[in-house]
């Protein structure tokens, strides 16, 4: 399932990569662009704009219209509405800026961009190849975790135990 965030939903097209979908996002792109780009990539449109909703149901593209202001209940609707369980879940495989997945990269690769203590206490590290963000499992993965959990059906829908140190 890949998505498509229109400029009002930038923490919720964040938490949508965090979770592992594919969730493109420009801010200060035109309505015809994000039709253009939904329909193009086949690519489920996120808004909260009741026009745009208007506009866009006219070109057939795929889209969703969500009432809340708060990313928490978006993203609980967009999992309701699309029946997305844990099975369809890649956490944190996604850079949560530019969407690109992130690969596996060896720790002496990094050691000038990380804090000398993360450098020392953790082996397992991801960096995104076009924005250059390092990422490391850090105490903040079990506070998302546990967040999105809650926010989610309030059940465990998946775990992150593998932290290092």
């Amino acid at each position: 399932m890949r998505f498509l965030a229109d400029r009002m939903l930038g923490k919720l097209a964040k938490k949508l990569r965090l979770l592992g979908f594919d969730t493109l996002y420009f801010p200060e792109e035109k309505e015809e662009k994000l039709l253009s780009i939904a329909m193009e990539q086949d690519r489920i449109l996120l808004t909260k704009d009741t026009d745009f909703y208007k506009k866009a149901m006219k070109t057939g593209v795929k889209i969703f219209l969500l009432k809340s202001d708060r990313w928490r209940s978006q993203l609980k609707a967009v999992f309701d509405k699309f029946k997305i369980e844990s099975s369809d879940l890649a956490p944190f495989s996604r850079c949560m800026e530019c969407n690109e997945p992130l690969e596996t990269v060896d720790k002496e690769e990094i050691r000038d961009r990380i804090p000398e203590y993360i450098y020392l206490t953790h082996d397992e590290f991801k960096i995104c190849k076009k924005c250059g963000r390092v990422y490391w499992k850090g105490t903040h993965v079990d506070h998302m975790v546990a967040e999105l959990s809650r926010i989610l059906n309030g059940e465990v829908l998946f775990k992150y135990e593998d932290r290092d140190g």
